[in-house]
């Protein structure tokens, strides 16, 4: 402790707290069965579908295996040290992002801005979830739709680049006959035609655009429903529920099967990856270092933001799943294993990828870099086509749909348990006795919100939500989440807490890290966001004006909530004096902030001792006189 230590003053619990009549148990939070749990948990959640199919592809444009140094960079200065801080906040304060900011009531506004962002996130995440699904029942038909063309949806653009035959004439013989720029030999009904590289569809592309989506022309187009993917859309939804009806006592036994198995699923894509012919020169591609690369600003920008979103940072799910763990859980460990695992899976899965990118290049007879995609491109139209040429397509197919569907459900599962804690532990009284039905509820309005994506335009929302919903906004949570904990909260208190924890002080780098380096960062890192700001875009084709200003409207209206939450506690604030009074009041922990177990109470000497009934009313046992609280510590 601090040898400074504050000094406590005796309430009387009766002047304060309720009559005997009034009081009844606190509603139980509940708690992770076992260290495993939290872990894996924190693992499926960190890894999701953007370490397959976006950090390969980002890693090969921004210089190959010289992208490792200015990640490895950002996340020490940034990664590692948020992701401890999320940790250290919601285990000591044994609540969701909503209430955790009782350290600092002043900033409630940015536990709102995070729940914000996860609610919009769930929203679409799902959506790509129930294109898996659409996609898992198409593994089983006799032929994979998307590996061949003369289907009913496919038109006169269909076209296959990875046949090496065609009518008994092979590629390279029919290659010697005709040439034109932009243009390349397609099988089409039988025989090598020239058609120019813009126009033709791969079969896969069209089962995509075409079968599965039915996609408009625009935005402005929003057409029909269509009742497969409400289906597929229905189920992702029901698991969802399922697995998160009971809390975290469900997603944890849950997290055994889903944090584990896409490794078994990734490893065997690999084995078989590796026998393919070209693999080596997908893989030599996406590792060859270019060091020039490096002097480039907007790769810089790339490795912060890889690092910041693919760990889970800002949105507060790490918040809430740190708020179930026991008083004394040691987290450092945690930290570093969550994030070491989710660098190397990223790492790990770009072997995978490049693997099979590399053996469609040298099927199409191509450069690799002309081969390359990411995104929903990657994993819904470049590899099912290779996959549709392997024996055994089928299993294959299956393999890979199953292993993204269950690195989305571990992210979503994250995601809305963190709204849903967060909810709960804000209106305890009234939700958290009904947390099953407060889950349904919930996934009822995500359901019927996402049917908009379901539509024939719905890829377009999709693509707007995507592009904004958690962009600069989560990167600005992020700097006010380090500035009120290292600058208002105060390193010296936060320290205190963590010794208590832990039973030992936190190394005197954090101090840095937290206050200085990752702010600084991060800060950075959103001002490139902004200067190298490119419009969201489907096909190449960029959005009306009308459509990124309602993107737009995301970005700002989520992070307007912090200004309003903070402008509503001062007007409301009963503190005496004027605004400054009342503001430096507000930077000061509450009565009933810091751990939720009376006993941890008890031996912290940083906070008051107090008893909290379901009715709502606060028994305060010993208050505490804190000077250094506030914004006295900056």
């Amino acid at each position: 402790m601090a040898a400074n230590a504050p000094e406590h003053i005796a309430l009387e619990a009766d002047e304060v707290g309720p009559s005997a009549e009034d009081k009844e148990p606190e509603v139980e939070r509940g708690q992770w069965g076992n260290k495993v749990e939290f872990i894996l948990t924190c693992v499926g959640y960190s890894v999701g579908l953007g370490n397959v199919w976006r950090f390969p592809y980002v890693c090969y444009k921004s210089g190959g295996g010289a992208f490792l140094i200015p990640f490895t960079i950002f996340l020490i200065l940034a990664g590692i040290p948020l992701f401890y801080l999320e940790l250290a906040l919601g285990q000591y304060g044994s609540s969701g992002p909503i209430t955790i900011f009782r350290c600092a009531p002043l900033f409630k506004g940015l536990g709102w801005c995070m729940v914000f962002i996860s609610f919009v996130v769930s929203l679409y995440y799902n959506v790509i979830i129930s294109w898996c699904f659409f996609y898992l029942w198409h593994c089983f038909a006799k032929v994979l739709p998307w590996s061949e063309c003369g289907n009913y949806w496919n038109d006169e653009y269909c076209a296959d680049s990875l046949v090496t035959e065609c009518g008994g004439v092979s590629k390279e013989v029919a290659g010697n006959f005709s040439y034109e720029k932009d243009s390349r030999l397609y099988c089409i009904n039988g025989e090598w035609n020239l058609k120019n590289i813009e126009k033709v569809q791969s079969p896969a592309e069209q089962f995509f655009k075409i079968r599965m989506l039915d996609q408009s022309a625009g935005i402005e187009e929003w057409g029909t429903l269509s009742w497969e993917l409400a289906v597929c859309l229905f189920v992702a939804w029901l698991l969802v529920f399922l697995c998160l009806s009971r809390g975290v006592h469900s997603l944890g036994k849950v997290a055994y099967f889903t944090a584990t198995f896409p490794y078994v699923f990734l490893t065997a894509l690999l084995i078989r990856g590796l026998t393919l012919p070209g693999a080596w020169d997908g893989i030599m591609f996406y590792m060859k270092p270019d060091f020039s690369k490096l002097l480039e600003p907007t790769v810089w920008r790339d490795a912060a933001g890889q690092v910041f979103f693919s760990f889970g940072i800002g949105w507060g799910g790490l918040i809430a799943f740190a708020s179930y763990n026991e008083f004394s859980n040691n987290f450092f460990r945690d930290a570093l294993i969550v994030s070491l695992a989710d660098s190397l899976t990223s790492f790990y899965a770009g072997f995978v990828i490049f693997s099979i990118i590399g053996f469609m290049a040298h099927e199409m007879n191509t450069p690799v870099s002309e081969a390359v995609s990411q995104g929903p491109g990657l994993a819904f139209e470049v590899y099912p086509m290779v996959v549709a040429k392997l024996p055994l397509s089928q299993a294959w197919a299956v393999m890979f749909f199953v292993m993204l569907i269950m690195l989305g459900l571990d992210t979503q599962f994250a995601t809305v348990e963190g709204v849903i804690t967060a909810l709960c532990d804000r209106f305890p009284q009234q939700l958290r006795k009904r947390k099953m039905w407060t889950t349904l509820a919930l996934c009822c309005i995500w359901y019927v919100l996402g049917l908009t994506m379901c539509t024939q335009g719905g890829i377009y929302l999709f693509t707007l939500f995507d592009t904004y919903a958690a962009g600069c906004n989560l990167l600005l949570s992020g700097v006010v989440e380090l500035i009120v904990v290292g600058w208002v909260y105060g390193t010296d208190r936060f320290y205190d807490d963590i010794e208590l924890m832990l039973g030992k002080r936190p190394w005197p780098i954090w101090h840095y890290l937290w206050r200085f380096f990752a702010p600084i960062s991060l800060t950075i890192v959103f001002v490139m966001t902004l200067v190298f700001y490119e419009r969201a875009t489907v096909e190449g084709e960029p959005f009306p004006i009308w459509a990124d200003c309602l993107g737009w409207s995301l970005v700002i209206g989520s992070f307007s909530i912090l200004p309003i939450f903070a402008i509503i506690e001062i007007v409301t604030c009963e503190a005496e004096g004027g605004y400054m009074d009342k503001i430096k009041f507000l930077t000061k922990p509450t009565p009933d902030w810091g751990p939720a177990d009376e006993e941890d109470r008890m031996r912290d000497q940083n906070v008051s001792t107090y008893k909290h009934y379901s009715n709502g009313r606060v028994v305060v046992l010993s208050g505490v006189k804190d000077a250094e609280a506030g914004f006295s510590n900056i």
